[in-house]
Parts: structure tokens; C-alpha cells; sequence
């Protein structure tokens, strides 16, 4: 899936100056971005990763990262999410 160009601004955090709040913050922006560009509710989420609703609100919120499997399964349907994971590791 090809994203507009507005939506593929990915910050530029890396792992050396990044707080965990910070990378919340960063993955919470992409996955809001993403979500507006595909018009889909934040419900989805849900369906994609089996998370709880609580939790995936405090994900958009950027309080809180998903814990490592529910991040890999939002990598696997969001494209900006995997591009803020692979920034924040400096990954191509």
C-alpha cells in the first residue's frame, strides 16, 4: 500500500536520543497519521493486533508502547509504524 506523501514524515528519533515516552509519542503520531490517511476507526487496531481497547488508547495516546508482539503486529498492517520502528533503529 502506497501512502500520500503528507503522511510519510517519519521522525527521526533513534534509539541513541530516544526517551520511551519520546518513541511513544513518535509511534502514536504515525499511528494516528495512518489511521486519518486510511479512514479507518481506531477499533481496527484492535482487530489487527488482539490488543485491549484500554491499551491501544494508551498507544494512540503516546503513553504507553505496545509490548513486543502486539508492536510486530502493527508493524505488519501499518506502514508508518514499521518506518518509526526501522527510524528509531536507524534500519533501512
Amino acid at each position: 500500500m502506497s501512502l500520500p506523501e503528507e503522511c510519510t514524515i517519519v521522525h527521526t528519533l533513534t534509539l541513541d536520543n530516544a526517551t520511551e515516552a519520546e518513541f511513544a509519542k513518535a509511534l502514536a503520531q504515525a499511528l494516528q497519521a495512518e489511521l486519518r490517511v486510511m479512514g479507518v476507526p481506531a477499533k481496527v487496531i484492535g482487530k489487527w493486533t488482539g490488543a485491549s481497547n484500554r491499551a491501544i488508547r494508551n498507544w494512540l495516546a503516546g503513553t504507553a508502547v505496545p509490548s513486543g508482539f502486539h508492536l510486530v503486529r502493527l508493524m505488519r498492517y501499518s506502514d508508518l509504524a514499521m518506518m518509526t520502528v526501522m527510524a528509531t533503529a536507524r534500519r533501512k
